[in-house]
């Protein structure tokens, strides 16, 4: 066996043990809208060598596309749950939610805008947008 599939099959395995504690942690819902559909692990930046849950979310296949596609158009007003997953305690989650508001802010989603105008974050966070 190659070297490479070696290498995706390892992460693959560790990346499904991944899915398992983040979907503990999220008790099979949508980290963001809390949605009990479909539930996907995506990775959020900054991304390390191994599947870490300090660096994933569990989220709806909605929030999924949202989160990775950033030039596909997306209905905001599906995206409010963002109002609450911004304050959320759990780094990836707040960091992922951030990230995705700024860009709706930009897009000229005043909602969004008015978000992040009222939030605080801690300074470490800031600092890995």
């Amino acid at each position: 066996m190659s070297t490479g599939h070696d290498k995706f099959h390892g992460r693959r395995s560790s990346a499904d043990l991944l899915g398992r504690q983040l979907a503990r942690r999220a008790r099979n819902r949508c980290e963001f809208c809390r949605e009990s559909t479909s539930l996907y692990v995506v990775e959020v930046e900054p991304v390390y060598s191994e599947p870490d849950p300090d660096r994933a979310v569990m989220i709806c296949e909605r929030c999924k596309r949202a989160v990775e596609n950033a030039r596909r158009r997306v209905d905001p007003e599906e995206l409010r749950c963002l109002m609450e997953s911004v304050w959320h305690e759990t780094l990836p989650i707040q960091l992922a939610s951030v990230r995705l508001s700024h860009r709706l802010s930009q897009e000229g989603v005043m909602w969004a805008t008015e978000l992040l105008d009222g939030l605080y974050l801690d300074p470490d966070v800031e600092a890995l947008l």
